[in-house]
């Protein structure tokens, strides 16, 4: 009987003293400090263009040792009332954290550096697809090279057709003259779904805008080729090669 009470005396002790641990332990969580994070509540599906709500939203807290320069990326729990009502611009599914990156607007104004200069080539939209070139992507230009035809002036107006004074041209090998900055899309000058999450569809985007550093010989120079080939050719049959970014 002494040998049973002893075991069920042991028994007890390791039960105490695993409480007594878990309380340990929780008690020293408790005191962890920790950051609270802005994320996706789950069983929550938010498509692009679907305003943000409160019920989208839940608190995440990570203890701050591990927290590091989240905050840098992610929102804050307590700046969710600055995104409620906007559009969201990519689908969220509960679990997610809410990124910086991914609440953009598009930008309101074409604005251009001191040292730049912008101009726009238009390009067949079948020779490209629009959708996966975005500004800031560089591009090269691949320009048929016509004989048969004297130079034109470099201020020519684009022709929407072809012309009587380029029917006799025969178009030769093609050049390769890049790469340039893309700037704009026509009046796009975002990202195509940071657009349409604000409602806004893109007009003209076959036109492409690209930037020219003046301070740069070698790029103005590049442009003022790629000029000449597109005024001599009346901006015909122009194709594009996307590059890496940079």
């Amino acid at each position: 009987m002494k040998g049973a009470y002893g075991l069920i005396f042991a028994v007890f002790l390791g039960l105490l003293g695993g409480v007594l641990n878990w309380l340990y332990l929780e008690n020293k969580t408790r005191d962890v400090a920790s950051v609270s994070f802005l994320g996706v509540a789950e069983g929550v599906s938010v498509a692009p263009g679907q305003p943000l709500n409160g019920r989208h939203f839940v608190e995440v807290k990570i203890p701050e040792r591990h927290a590091k320069n989240l905050q840098d990326f992610v929102y804050m729990y307590e700046d969710r009332v600055t995104l409620e009502g906007s559009p969201a611009t990519r689908s969220y599914e509960g679990g997610e954290l809410v990124f910086r990156a991914d609440h953009r607007t598009p930008p309101a104004e074409l604005k251009l550096a001191d040292n730049e200069e912008l101009f726009w080539v238009p390009v067949d939209s079948r020779s490209f697809v629009p959708s996966l070139v975005n500004p800031g992507d560089r591009i090269t230009f691949i320009v048929p090279v016509y004989v048969n035809q004297p130079a034109r002036a470099t201020t020519a107006t684009p022709a929407a057709d072809v012309t009587d004074a380029t029917a006799d041209a025969v178009a030769g090998p093609t050049e390769e003259i890049g790469p340039f900055r893309v700037k704009s899309l026509g009046d796009r000058l975002g990202t195509l779904d940071v657009m349409k999450a604000s409602r806004r569809a893109p007009v003209q985007e076959r036109q492409i805008g690209i930037v020219v550093d003046t301070s740069k010989p070698e790029e103005v120079e590049r442009a003022k080729r790629l000029r000449d080939r597109l005024a001599n050719g009346d901006y015909r049959n122009i194709g594009i090669i996307l590059n890496a970014r940079k």
